[in-house]
């Protein structure tokens, strides 16, 4: 309580005496405060004295956020002109150009062009500035993504459609993160310096399936909502990866009409060639689920391919894993040498809809032995542990050699207290 009234006490001094604390504050610490501003609002500071007058000419960001997408075009494009005329040639941390637009290319596209069009000598002066941090969030229709940089570490970009384009960054000698948030992605993504990528929302080509290629990333989440999921080139470095494919992202039923089929060549597209799993397989954490694991999905078509995950230490799989008689769970139990943990996300509705077979043929396999020595728990998150799904997976783990001690099961919000109390006498009916 004292020290709170010595406080009160010393604030009421500094208004009485008119002190100003700021002006005790070096140019470097104001330069730095005000770059967390807009930069608009960073030019207004000019205004508190002699001293700000030009403060704001040397602020290591370029912040452009207006909430009306059209007067970023028109009517703010010639303050931000004049700024970037006024302002000293410093370095630049972060320059980040957003919209609060809602509206798409698809409704204005005339617009979009011009807004593009307009904005391309912004992101072109902070290059030249060389900026670290570059965070673009406007419905552009990207017509020419080439960026030429030796200091941009990381760009985010949200909202932009890429179509007729490249998003070749082998021209970003030190790029190491990129995000792309809410993004239609028509263009294939190149980088040799990349470690970390994450594709959140938006989608990808319907028509054909675009590439990303991306050798050394560390850091890898795929997130998108539609289209096709794209063909991922070698990634031997991968440590991190989550992918979860969006209810528009399951691979179509073969034209075979064949519901059984993994892909031929009635397919468009093809999958007559590892599409994602291969290139994942140097993992040593991997999340992979599909948001409609009914339909037939890019991981059980990959599967054909017989990656092996030699890396791999955890493992978390919803739905899609049980079709075709626990084909993906399977596999992964026999085809990852040094697993440790393996998580099974189970939102089931219906078995009929993952094409189970009525007997347990599947439990009875000639690579059993090939299960990890490493494995510590099997955790099945699930709503009901009667289920008929999560009977045969118990039964799969039992052939598997898994020890009972091993399983957990988890009904969604309650964890059961005792294990064997639950699952030995599943395992034993």
């Amino acid at each position: 309580m004292s020290e709170r009234l010595d406080d009160e006490e010393t604030m009421e001094t500094t208004l009485a005496s008119g002190e100003d604390r700021l002006e005790a504050l070096p140019n470097d610490l104001l330069i730095y405060l005000m770059s967390f501003l807009p930069s608009r609002d960073s030019v207004r500071t000019c205004v508190l004295g002699k001293r700000w007058s030009t403060l704001w000419k040397s602020v290591p960001a370029l912040r452009i956020d207006d909430p009306d997408s059209y007067d970023a075009v028109s009517g703010s494009n010639t303050f931000v002109n004049e700024f970037l005329r006024l302002r000293d040639p410093t370095p630049l941390n972060v320059c980040d150009i957003s919209s609060d637009c809602v509206e798409t290319t698809a409704d204005y596209p005339e617009w979009a062009d011009e807004a593009f069009q307009q904005m391309k000598p912004w992101v072109w002066y902070a290059l030249s500035c060389q900026v670290q941090v570059l965070k673009i969030c406007f419905p552009w229709r990207v017509i020419d993504t080439t960026l030429i940089s030796s200091h941009l570490k990381r760009l985010h970009l949200d909202g932009m459609h890429f179509e007729g384009c490249s998003l070749d960054f082998s021209s970003c000698k030190v790029l190491e993160v990129l995000e792309m948030i809410s993004c239609d992605i028509y263009a294939n993504i190149m980088s040799q310096t990349l470690r970390h990528l994450k594709i959140n929302g938006g989608g990808f080509c319907i028509d054909d399936r675009i590439r990303i290629s991306t050798p050394n990333l560390i850091g890898f989440r795929l997130a998108p909502l539609w289209g096709w999921a794209p063909l991922l080139d070698s990634m031997p470095s991968l440590v991190t990866t989550s992918v979860k494919l969006g209810e528009g992202c399951e691979e179509e039923l073969c034209y075979c009409s064949n519901p059984s089929c993994e892909g031929c060549d009635a397919q468009p597209g093809g999958t007559n060639y590892p599409v994602a799993l291969q290139s994942l397989s140097g993992a040593t954490n991997l999340k992979l689920k599909i948001y409609d694991p009914t339909r037939l999905s890019i991981f059980r078509m990959d599967l054909k391919w017989r990656p092996v995950f030699r890396k791999l230490k955890t493992l978390l799989l919803n739905e899609w894993c049980v079709g075709d008689d626990f084909t993906g769970l399977i596999y992964f139990l026999q085809h990852s040498p040094i697993l440790e943990t393996l998580t099974l996300q189970l939102d089931l509705e219906s078995s009929q809809d993952y094409h189970l077979s009525k007997t347990d043929e599947s439990c009875n396999l000639k690579e059993q032995s090939l299960l990890s020595p490493h494995l510590k728990v099997v955790k099945i998150i699930c709503c009901t542990p009667e289920d008929v799904i999560v009977r045969r997976i118990l039964k799969i783990l039992c052939a598997h050699g898994v020890p009972y001690e091993k399983i957990e099961v988890e009904v969604r919000m309650v964890q059961f207290r005792s294990i064997y109390d639950q699952i030995i006498p599943v395992i034993q009916t």
